[in-house]
């Protein structure tokens, strides 16, 4: 008899601690529910300022070209044109288009003092623009201007 009374109590303990009760899986889910929703803004932060940084990659390439050509000639190009083009002899050979952005095909100012203009084409930031900006023919740069949102650039362009 002792083993009988032992074996039911042994049936009754493993059946009542099958599974989670309904009130832990809905503090489960909560939980789930509160790390989204702080992960996904977080992440498409991220990912704006990833995309940004093509803006600033094709800006920075155009850099010393743009000064080397302004100081042999002692003025800006007129414009820029794609690798596959035959460019005119005031203008320069550059990459104008990446993924998520577009650089200006011209530089706006008068040398020394000039403006090169990317714009991001897509994600959060489609639309805004950074610009970068010298006041000594291309000697020294700076990216703090456009319409960029503070968030999305660079710690050296805010």
């Amino acid at each position: 008899m002792k083993c009988h009374l032992s074996a039911v109590l042994y049936h009754r303990n493993r059946d009542f601690q099958q599974g989670f009760t309904l009130i832990e899986l809905m503090i489960v889910v909560a939980i789930i529910g509160i790390l989204a929703s702080i992960a996904l803004p977080a992440y498409n932060d991220y990912a704006t300022r990833a995309q940004v940084t093509e803006v600033i990659d094709l800006l920075g390439g155009m850099k010393v070209t743009v000064s080397e050509y302004a100081h042999q000639k002692n003025t800006w190009p007129t414009g820029f044109v794609a690798p596959t083009s035959n460019p005119a002899p005031s203008e320069i050979v550059a990459t104008l288009q990446g993924k998520y952005a577009t650089v200006s095909s011209t530089m706006t100012g008068t040398f020394p003092n000039g403006t090169l203009t990317g714009t991001l084409t897509d994600g959060q930031a489609n639309g805004s623009n950074i610009t970068l900006v010298t006041t000594d023919g291309g000697d020294t740069w700076s990216c703090t201007g456009g319409t960029l949102a503070a968030k999305y650039r660079p710690v050296a362009c805010k």
